[in-house]
């Protein structure tokens, strides 16, 4: 091999193992496919080694490839680690922070933007809404807000909240249904839930465990849609009370449920812990949360409040 290894070439060996073909590592890598070739070509041209066969299953690794993809990997372990630490380096606590979390606890994160950025003026805040958990490891995110604990003994995680969830339903429906105060609702109401694809969600699991058999008439995959169902007189549902409660459209027709109520940790990874960056964000979304514990409870209804726009706020929409 002639000259330094380019790492970005081996950044595209290792997503094409990854995803199969071409085009699928260029979607993950958000670059084009013919510059994935080219990139690829121009690594086997260095290496003189062939390092994928075409199969019908896709592109797999011969045996040049199969022993180039630990060396990769190693580096590529190596290159995340010194992007983590980067962080890490500037004693300033500015910079763009990114937190990982799904839809309706971004809604909620949203009542405290102006808060967040008076607090904090000197960094921005990336909001990455999904339900799928972002890779630390590889700084998809800098902080998650998660119902479960991370696996991963790279990773950090504290405590930060508790919420929980109640039965509720539009005013209108209600006032037309008056069995949605009792017993009989699971029998004689209709009802909003999530799809076959969310069905563990604990608001989803207690639902069908009461509705004998029956599945809600109107099933989503997003809990804001669930949400916005539900206050439009489409069914009932069960709903966080910190949500639910602000929404005068919505009338709660049950205690919280604590059987169901969660607890909410926020994650991050070791090798950020010392970014300024990083412990100023999280400092202040426990304060948040901790102000806002009777809220995430159900304990104390409030009025709804409108939402603040934050111009230097992103809102990435992951899926």
């Amino acid at each position: 091999m002639n000259g330094a290894m380019n790492w970005d070439d081996l950044r595209v060996f290792l997503a094409v193992v990854r995803e199969g073909s071409l085009s699928a590592a260029a979607r993950s890598l958000k670059v084009t496919q013919p510059t994935v070739g080219r990139r690829l070509k121009g690594l086997e041209n260095s290496l003189r080694a062939r390092l994928f066969d075409r199969l019908p299953e896709g592109l797999v690794p011969t045996t040049a490839g199969a022993e180039l993809l630990p060396l990769a990997e190693a580096m590529e372990r190596s290159a995340l680690a010194v992007d983590r630490h980067q962080a890490a380096f500037t004693q300033d606590a500015s910079g763009v922070v990114r937190i990982s979390v799904w839809e309706t606890f971004a809604q909620f994160l949203a009542g405290h933007l102006t808060a967040l950025r008076t607090r904090l003026p000197e960094i921005e805040i990336e909001i990455s809404v999904t339900h799928i958990q972002a890779d630390l490891l590889r700084r998809e995110a800098d902080l998650l807000i998660r119902e479960c604990l991370p696996d991963n003994p790279g990773l950090i995680a504290r405590k930060i909240g508790r919420y929980t969830f109640a039965i509720y339903g539009a005013r209108d429906y209600v006032a037309a249904h008056p069995a949605a105060y009792g017993e009989a609702r699971y029998r004689d109401c209709a009802w909003v839930g999530y799809d076959e694809d969310h069905a563990y969600f604990q608001n989803q699991t207690w639902l069908l465990s009461h509705l004998n058999g029956r599945l809600p008439a109107i099933r989503v995959n997003n809990g804001i849609i669930l949400h916005e169902a539900v206050r439009q007189g489409a069914g009932l549902g069960v709903l966080p009370c910190f949500a639910a409660d602000r929404d005068p459209a919505l009338v709660r027709l049950s205690p919280p449920l604590e059987e169901i109520a969660r607890d909410l940790h926020l994650v991050l990874h070791q090798d950020l812990r010392r970014s300024p960056a990083v412990r100023a964000v999280s400092a202040a979304l426990a304060d948040i949360f901790k102000a806002e514990a009777g809220r995430l409870a159900g304990h104390v209804p409030e009025p709804p409040e409108p939402v603040s726009q934050v111009p230097l706020v992103r809102s990435l929409v992951a899926g």
